[in-house]
């Protein structure tokens, strides 16, 4: 069978879609009986490179945000050519924007959904809350039309149980919760190297607390940025590094205090040495989907602190391997990540558990192309 992914968040620069797609494009290179196709924003029609020897084509895309990393996926009339040259069964849609709408009329494919990112709780509604009357009435109109644009998939998945109920009262049929897959062999406490804190300027010796992520509003991290000062001045002198891109790294970047590092953009490798030799993660988004980068802290036996909403605040509480704090909270902020670094021992030890029960990402790809496939044959 052959399998179609259409996703305006895909960014070659990284991301949480990134490594979704990633990882995809990886186990179905070993899989004989299927193939794989993907379409993602760029410049125009053509090909880009999605990393590990992988590619990705493009249609044309409008870019937005400071570091015009992501495009809004326009020029969907190269899926539509896509499809005539790669005759796919399965169409998944990543966005819950144009893609959406342009899938209605595929009426000839199994499509499903794959909900990266929610537009309601992430965008809509922060923007909303700016102060002007007319932007909840503009807020409303999207996302009525958002989910109108949704009504008509065989299976949305979701990958939080937080997301799924939301999408369910918004009356989204065949929503369905599936968990992300790890990469086990790289995000694992074997992979520890405290010596790498020495290229952030920092200690190796004193506690770390991390955070590594998209330094935008949507995640949360003026919360952060706010708390920096004082979770410095904690008991033990923990130090913190900051992780990332975003429209907030400028201000991370020139933040001058002791114990404390921005260590920008890190790729997959330097990112799973960094993570499995923090002595913290820190979580600020409360309308994650899911959060992967909490998902990889916790299979490198790191306990995280977060915020109690979306899908993050989710993993932490299924997985006990960590501790929560309201949404906003600096304060709140302090205690939680006071009282996970004294029983820091406890939480790690949930999160090696945790991490026994949590499957691959081959393993993920394997049970999601297995349902996408008695999909098609129920219909065909």
């Amino acid at each position: 069978m052959v399998f179609l992914d259409v996703n305006s968040f895909l960014s070659p620069k990284g991301g949480g879609a990134r490594t979704y797609h990633l990882h995809k494009a990886e186990w179905f290179e070993k899989q004989a009986k299927h193939r794989y196709v993907i379409l993602g924003p760029g410049t125009g029609p053509g090909e880009m490179e999605l990393g590990e020897g992988h590619r990705f084509h493009t249609g044309w895309g409008i870019p937005y945000g400071k570091e015009k990393n992501y495009r809004f996926l326009l020029g969907l009339a190269e899926a539509d050519r896509l499809i005539e040259r790669e005759r796919p069964q399965v169409l998944e849609i990543g966005d819950p924007w144009f893609s959406a709408r342009w899938s209605r009329r595929r009426t000839d494919l199994v499509r499903t959904c794959l909900w990266h990112s929610d537009p309601h709780t992430a965008y809509l509604e922060p923007w909303a809350a700016l102060g002007r009357p007319w932007r909840k009435w503009v807020s409303r109109l999207v996302l009525g039309k958002v989910d109108r644009w949704h009504k008509h998939f065989d299976l949305i998945w979701c990958a939080s149980e937080w997301v799924a109920n939301l999408l369910r009262k918004r009356g989204y049929p065949n929503v369905r919760r599936i968990q992300f897959g790890i990469d086990k062999n790289r995000f694992r406490p074997g992979a520890a190297t405290p010596e790498v804190f020495t290229r952030f300027g920092l200690d190796p010796q004193r506690p770390v607390l991390l955070y590594a992520g998209r330094l935008d509003f949507e995640k949360g991290v003026q919360t952060l940025y706010r708390a920096v000062p004082m979770l410095t001045r904690l008991q033990g002198r923990p130090q913190v590094l900051v992780t990332g891109r975003g429209e907030w790294a400028e201000r991370f970047s020139s933040m001058d205090l002791p114990g404390f590092a921005y260590g920008g953009f890190l790729g997959r490798e330097d990112l799973a040495a960094v993570v499995a030799s923090s002595t913290l993660m820190v979580s600020t988004c409360s309308v994650e989907t899911f959060g992967l980068g909490v998902l990889e802290s916790i299979c490198s036996g790191l306990p995280v602190v977060s915020c109690q909403g979306g899908g993050a605040g989710e993993q932490v509480r299924e997985s006990k391997a960590g501790t929560l704090y309201p949404d906003q909270d600096v304060v709140g902020l302090l205690g939680a990540v006071e009282s996970a670094l004294e029983h820091r021992e406890a939480l790690s030890n949930n999160a090696m558990a945790w991490r026994a029960t949590w499957p691959t990402w081959d393993e993920m790809f394997a049970f999601q192309t297995k349902t996408c496939e008695e999909l098609a044959h129920a219909r065909w």
